[in-house]
């Protein structure tokens, strides 16, 4: 049996494959005598058919678990693999042994092309009948998740305390996981997680910061946005970085300002740009400050910047200070 698991959310997959892993410990191999994991970017054929066919005198069924075998750098694994799983099928003895081939990325990645023959794996793996995909969480589910987190916790929190942590993590699970367990600390079971606790705990990334550099953008306030440009500077952000934010905050600012144009509320906005709620409520207060021609301005120069810098043409870090500037 093939199960095949996947997707951008590490932290979902991660959790379904320990589970996996726990439950065949539990039910079959309590010594995990049989259970193998490999490392899929470095491993070989015969590794891995060497795990397959290699088993305890105990223990019937066989676990292996591939790790990232599509970052393997060998095109030729994957023909080979594909041709062995696919003889397995034919011999029928695929319900001998269960094989999890478990890949922590998102497959789906426009920008990260599969070749030939990893694509070829890769549809032999989604043709299998136990497949999943962990795609991020978002709205409703993501609430829904952290509910559920915390009351694994003991505890209870308030809704606006949700979207604050949403916002301050930027919808990383595994910083949410990790902040809520240190949130969890500071009170007894049964209490509630507050808003202002969050606030206090929990520091912002770098998209929280982005709201209020372009907050300051909109409103046309040059001496605040250049005070928080040099305190991001400060805090060990690159300009790169910088303007790969700005340039993904201005491209929400026009989708936005689109979306109203067009008759959208912000619940519809929301669910056809698949931005949380927090994200479009604060967009919405940033768009008054420019019209539809002069976002699509900004933005063109904004990638005019990242050109630049991508061929060395010119210091990224001035240009960014004379961006803002020129307001």
């Amino acid at each position: 049996m093939i199960i095949f698991i996947y997707g951008a959310d590490t932290y979902r997959s991660r959790q379904k494959l320990n589970e996996l892993k726990d439950k065949f410990v539990t039910e079959i191999d309590i010594n995990s005598q049989s259970l193998v994991v490999l490392n899929g970017a470095t491993t070989t054929l015969k590794e891995i058919g060497e795990k397959i066919s290699t088993g305890s005198l105990f223990v019937k069924k066989r676990m292996i678990v591939l790790e990232d075998i599509f970052e393997n750098k060998s095109e030729k694994l994957f023909a080979d693999l594909t041709a062995f799983l696919k003889k397995r099928d034919e011999a029928a003895k695929s319900d001998e042994d269960n094989i999890i081939i478990f890949r922590d990325g998102d497959l789906n990645n426009k920008d990260k092309k599969l070749k030939k023959d990893a694509q070829k794996l890769f549809t032999y793996l989604l043709a299998q009948k136990y497949v999943q995909e962990f795609k991020p969480l978002s709205g409703s589910s993501l609430n829904t998740f952290i509910k559920d987190e915390v009351k694994k916790l003991e505890r209870n929190i308030e809704p606006v305390a949700i979207n604050t942590l949403i916002a301050r993590t930027n919808s990383d699970l595994w910083r949410i996981s990790s902040e809520l367990h240190k949130l969890a600390m500071t009170i007894s079971k049964g209490e509630t997680i507050t808003d202002q606790e969050v606030k206090n705990q929990v520091a912002g990334t770098y998209d929280e910061n982005i709201f209020s550099l372009t907050d300051a953008i909109a409103t046309r306030n040059i001496k605040l946005a250049l005070t928080i440009l040099e305190e991001q500077y400060m805090a060990g952000l690159s300009e790169d970085y910088i303007l790969s934010m700005l340039i993904r905050q201005f491209k929400i600012m026009l989708q936005v300002k689109s979306a109203v144009a067009a008759g959208l509320s912000p619940l519809q906005i929301s669910s056809e740009l698949k931005l949380h709620s927090y994200v479009v409520k604060k967009t919405l207060s940033q768009i008054s400050g420019f019209t539809l021609e002069a976002l699509k301005e900004k933005l063109n120069h904004l990638i005019s910047l990242d050109f630049a810098n991508k061929t060395s043409q010119k210091d990224i870090k001035a240009e960014l200070s004379l961006f803002i500037s020129k307001l």
